[in-house]
């Protein structure tokens, strides 16, 4: 420990020395001006290169001083080469390529991709690159489930509610995000597994260090979506048809005028799934359940316009609208009526600029403003036992689902801002700042519950809040050493009403101010190209979110005296990464962690509502593993495996002086020990022709037994059973993946998975999807 913790000082210490060195810098842009990504960027005669980044920009360091020559090269563009002089100061270099028959063997990589660039950044961060794997039948969530760390807790079928948890953290504690935007607070929008899997690039995952440039209140790790940038002109189309009536469709569109630099996009997906699969039910032995009354659909609609002729890099206008139903399933009981809706609409601009006020000042800027109407209507006159058994229902006035009747609209305005201003003073030293601010204004009413309690139990509720981010980045000559330190200032503000649940005493006004600040360090050291050690350590703070302060006006009654949840964590890793030659690479990756939450945030339920308290402490501690191999050039392999053992580390009871009875065990709800494996066979033209691909492929996942509530005897059983499905599936292409044609089956062996406090999922199913892309 002494050691990792000089390791750790020492690393702060270097993050203010400097050494100068030459540098080259620049963009690369088509002949519309659209920048490329993934441009290799080489300086003749060296060893010295570079990729493009998603905004088209390199940056080389350590070039020699005198002339030289560099070369940009990329697939279906003419390769293009510059003749510069370098002296002591930093030179910009510019390209344009033209679309142009490039051969392979032109192509010379001298760095690895955006992807494999991101893996290797300081924190802990495991990388989904999706470029071979959009045409399958698979979702975000199937393919979070397969990443090392990550499990996705789904109580049903498409639709239903789910939580990411990363390293035993989970629910609102786990950041999302899309493209570096905060959307943990925006579920009325969009879930994680409502995005195709055709517009997403990659899915980052952190673990432990959440960087202070993604904003946003999470603690432990964060999933972030960065989705495509499309070439000028495209089109994408696609239809999958599942199981369970489960059909798919998501369309893409995109054209983007050269002579006027305007571009233009239109987009969008819908879903709709029955989700009628049986089951056995986990409350009375015996019993099959068909789940009739769990259809889920969901409509999304976007329009973008974006231009580069207003004295700015770009500037983006989006206008997404949702609209989401699903009808509410129940396990102990047949609920036959109760249902859920929401429309949303946003309004969102975003503004780019490379030298904002100062050369070399980045400038990321976005506005959104989202209007959301939820719906609860549940006023059933009776209700239904699994037998056929009716009887009366909640309330005088109906209702299936708790204690009263239920026909509310709820009504959301919110208001977001993120800036994002990233200034390098050299080749070694950057400074970053980011600032996420957001204001909530919700509106619950719900007469008819009213009516039934006959008193008022949701009242109008504002809420600010604001997290501000600001981060040195320290890099040695060929980024052999590189170094991250984050300082994060936290602030919120709630004002709100609070009623006693029965009804005794008057409303209670809530205005409170709450504040305070976090940190965190990352850094990173390359022993040689092929190895390299990680180490972290962050003091974090997560905010109570929108719907834990303010409730979700019907089942969740707000609660103005949460704290914030504080949680320090620790990872030490190690990467290998070696190529043995062009077809055959091996990759492995070892991360060993520690995590203490404290003031952890929890739902409990209570007679008419349910509330969240701050439930007490939780330690963690764990280990995971991750390794890759392309073993020729048409097999991979892959595997990881993950263990985490949280305990409950609380002296006593919440609210009481009464010791805890659960001190030291195991948290229940949370997998202790899993594992997946899988291979991928793939082969040009393997049914003769030209310009085909086939794939085929197996994966395997498996969840030791862990418990889904404490077990205080020996005679309760409070266990979710241990789980080994597999996947397979094959996917080809024609015309050089320009259509693509797939089928997968689910849970081949028809294995019983039971998730989220032991509620049985989906068994074997079946899945087939056909997509077209343009460009």
């Amino acid at each position: 420990m002494r050691k990792f913790l000089f390791f750790l000082i020492a690393s702060l210490t270097c993050s203010f020395t400097a050494f100068g060195q030459t540098v080259i810098s620049g963009k690369v842009t088509d002949t519309s001006g659209e920048p490329l990504a993934g441009v290799t960027i080489q300086l003749l005669s060296t060893k010295l290169g570079a990729v493009t980044d998603s905004d088209g920009k390199f940056r080389i360091t350590n070039a020699p001083k005198g002339n030289i020559s560099v070369k940009a090269t990329s697939l279906g563009f003419a390769s293009q080469t510059k003749q510069i002089t370098l002296g002591d100061s930093e030179k910009t270099l510019n390209f344009t390529l033209t679309i142009g028959s490039v051969q392979h063997k032109e192509i010379i990589v001298t760095e690895k991709t955006e992807a494999q660039q991101t893996r290797e950044l300081p924190q802990a961060i495991t990388v989904i690159d999706t470029k071979e794997i959009e045409g399958r039948v698979v979702s975000v969530t199937s393919l979070l489930n397969r990443a090392v760390g990550v499990k996705i807790r789904q109580s049903g079928g498409e639709g239903s509610t789910s939580r990411i948890s990363v390293r035993g953290l989970e629910g609102k504690r786990i950041g999302f995000f899309i493209d570096g935007f905060p959307m943990s607070d925006n579920s009325d929008f969009v879930d994680v597994d409502d995005i195709p899997v055709t517009m997403i690039e990659r899915i980052e995952v952190y673990k432990g260090v959440v960087p202070a440039k993604f904003g946003g209140s999470s603690i432990g790790g964060a999933v972030n979506i960065v989705t495509k940038e499309y070439p000028p002109t495209y089109i994408d189309l696609s239809y999958s048809r599942e199981s369970f009536n489960t059909n798919k469709v998501s369309a893409i569109f995109k054209k983007n005028d050269p002579e006027s630099g305007y571009q233009f996009g239109a987009g969008g997906f819908y879903t709709y799934a029955e989700n009628n699969y049986t089951m056995e039910s986990p409350y009375q032995e015996g019993l099959t359940i068909t789940r009739d009354h769990d259809t889920y659909e969901k409509k999304m609609v976007a329009l973008s316009f974006s231009s580069k002729n207003w004295g700015l890099d770009k500037m983006t206008f989006e206008f997404p609208f949702t609209q989401t139903s699903q009808e509410v399933q129940g396990i102990r009981q047949n609920i036959r009526k109760a249902e859920t809706s929401a429309d949303a609409f946003a309004a969102i601009s975003k503004i780019e600029d490379g030298n904002f006020l100062l050369k070399d000042l980045d400038m990321d800027f976005t506005l959104a403003y989202a209007y959301t109407i939820s719906r609860l209507v549940d006023t059933a006159s009776y209700r239904t036992e699994w037998d056929g058994t009716t009887y009366g229902a909640v309330s005088a006035l109906g209702g299936e689902i708790g204690t009263t009747a239920n026909d509310s609209e709820n009504k959301k305005h919110t208001l977001a801002n993120q800036i994002n201003l990233n200034y390098p003073f050299n080749a070694e030293h950057s400074l970053n700042f980011n600032s996420v601010l957001n204001y909530a204004n919700f509106r619950p009413n719900d007469e008819l519950k009213d009516e039934v309690l006959g008193y008022k139990t949701n009242y109008d509720s504002k809420m600010i809040s604001w997290v501000a981010g600001l981060t040195h980045e320290f890099r040695t000559i060929g980024d052999r050493f590189i170094n991250s330190f984050s300082l994060k200032y936290y602030l919120y503000d709630i004002k709100t009403t609070l009623t006693d649940v029965y009804g005794f005493n008057d409303p209670e006004k809530v205005d409170f101010s709450k504040s305070d600040f976090g940190f965190n360090n990352a850094a990173r050291y390359r022993f040689t190209r092929d190895f390299l050690l990680k180490a972290s350590y962050a003091y974090d703070v997560r905010l109570p979110s929108e719907e834990e302060l303010l409730g979700d006006g019907y089942l969740i009654t707000p609660a103005g005296d949460l704290k914030p949840e504080r949680n320090s964590s620790l990872n030490i890793g190690v990467m290998y990464d070696r190529s043995f030659s062009t077809d055959t690479r091996l990759q492995v990756e070892v991360n060993v962690f520690y995590m203490y939450l404290t003031n952890m945030i929890r739902l409990v339920a209570g007679t008419i509502q349910s509330e969240y308290e701050n439930f007490g402490e939780m330690r963690t501690l764990g280990a995971d593993i991750e390794v890759k191999y392309d073993i020729t050039k048409t097999l991979f392999v892959h595997g990881n495996a993950t263990y985490q053992d949280l305990r409950d580390t609380r002296e006593t009871e919440p609210g009481s002086t009464v010791a805890n009875p659960t001190k030291g065990d195991r948290m229940p709800n949370i997998p202790y020990f899993y594992a997946n494996a899988g291979f991928e066979f793939h082969q040009e033209n393997l049914f003769g022709g030209k310009d085909q691909n086939s794939r085929f492929y197996v994966e395997s996942s498996y969840v030791e037994e862990y418990f889904y509530d404490f077990e205080q005897t020996i005679y309760q059983t409070r266990r979710i059973p241990s789980s080994l499905s597999f996947d397979v599936g094959i996917e080809h292409s024609f015309d050089n993946e320009s259509v693509i044609l797939s089928a997968q089956i689910e849970n081949l062996t028809d294995e019983t998975l039971i998730s989220e406090y032991n509620r049985p999922l989906p068994g074997r199913s079946y899945g087939v999807k056909l997509r077209y892309i343009f460009k």
